[in-house]
């Protein structure tokens, strides 16, 4: 694993996720510098969840920091979990279909039949 990647952290042009001893690169997204609303992105590719891109006023007090912090870790730990779940899912199906189709005597399919 590389040192300038860590857990959620960001460098560069992706944001990095350690899942099940898999490092993967999510394309991260950006809006407006000058915007005042939180933005929410396209649907991640391996959670199913639409990232969202917290605004941080300039005024905003150590109350509403704590608060937007959390809601960060929160979406965080969700990422995490559920591009976790889903990896594990479709590997776990995978294994299933390929017991199954072996049980029965048959094999996979290759693209010309």
């Amino acid at each position: 694993i590389s040192t300038d990647c860590l857990f959620y952290g960001t460098r560069g042009l992706f944001n990095c996720v350690l899942i099940s001893c898999v490092l993967l690169k999510v394309s991260r997204f950006c809006p407006p510098r000058k915007s005042c609303r939180d933005w929410i992105g396209p649907p991640d590719k391996y959670s199913n969840l639409r990232p969202v891109h917290f605004y941080i006023p300039e005024n905003e007090s150590p109350l509403e920091q704590k608060l937007r912090e959390l809601r960060q870790e929160t979406q965080e730990w969700n990422q995490q979990f559920w591009a976790n779940q889903n990896l594990t899912f479709i590997k776990e199906k995978e294994e299933f279909i390929h017991s199954r189709l072996k049980a029965k005597g048959l094999g996979l399919q290759t693209e010309s039949g």
